[in-house]
């Protein structure tokens, strides 16, 4: 699973970011957000114990403050934030029997990588802001590329995680005026009104264009939802979700065994909780 590249511009939205005054409380922490984080990356507290619901609705609180946050910088969090849902979804999707778990990337592992890298990024950034201000240009030495490393990620119907999240991360990038949601006004989309739109799709159509249903969103926010709750179908057994040849279309298709009724909030609640 690769990480998501920051730009300047977007590393300076989340330094600029009035986050002092934000805290965390949940029954299991309580306190600034980057010591969670800290926590998670060693392996201190589990991320699968951290409710990601009360973490995005304690943050939606806090920043629908007048003056909070600048929106420029909204969309670098909700990018944030997909990746810690994503992780969390694949702890409780069912996973087959690794052969060689060595080999595989664990889901703990890769968001401590990415907290490093974030970390890493963040203190560079605040040396070329010092830099500039200095007027001291300096010009390293380009590290030599790194080798790739093999991986085997866990696959879900012919396709890997990795896959899904590229379709996601290049739904995001392809719509860069896409808006990051209305912060003020409660969300008016839910994973389970997204479930069953894509129960609506798949059953008046034998297959649906993966990206047909993100493009549909009007924010970001609805993107991370609607790709959420294709997860959700996954783990629940309702969809297929296969792709035909490399790098093409990816596609959706509703189960022959799928049950009719779809998952309740409450149930959904408890999934995310």
């Amino acid at each position: 699973m690769q990480g998501i590249a920051l730009s300047s511009d977007a590393i300076a939205n989340i330094i600029a970011t009035r986050m002092d005054d934000y805290s965390v409380r949940l029954p299991e922490y309580e306190g600034p957000l980057d010591l969670l984080l800290q926590m998670i990356e060693r392996a201190e507290l589990d991320i699968t114990r951290v409710s990601l619901a009360q973490v995005a609705d304690q943050y939606l609180e806090f920043v629908s403050k007048p003056g909070t946050i600048e929106l420029s910088a909204l969309a670098d969090y909700l990018v944030m934030a997909a990746r810690l849902i994503l992780i969390k979804s694949r702890s409780l999707l069912p996973q087959p029997e690794k052969e060689q778990a060595a080999e595989v990337e664990d889901s703990a592992e890769a968001l401590a990588r990415q907290l490093r890298e974030y970390k890493m990024f963040k203190q560079l950034a605040t040396q070329f802001r010092e830099r500039e201000q200095k007027n001291i240009h300096v010009y390293p030495r380009r590290a030599p590329t790194p080798k790739p490393t093999v991986t085997r990620p866990t696959k879900i119907a012919g396709l890997t995680y990795k896959t899904l999240f590229n379709a996601l991360k290049r739904t995001l990038e392809n719509n860069p005026t896409l808006p990051a949601g209305d912060i003020i006004e409660p969300l008016k989309i839910s994973i389970h009104h997204r479930i069953a739109r894509i129960r609506e799709l798949t059953t008046r159509h034998e297959r649906v264009h993966f990206t047909r249903l993100l493009n549909e969103a009007t924010s970001r926010v609805e993107v991370i939802v609607t790709f959420l709750a294709i997860l959700e179908s996954l783990k629940r057994k309702l969809i297929f979700v296969d792709q035909t040849d490399m790098f093409g279309e990816i596609f959706i298709s509703k189960r022959d065994d799928a049950g009719e009724n779809l998952p309740t909030l409450e149930e959904l609640e408890n999934d995310f909780a």
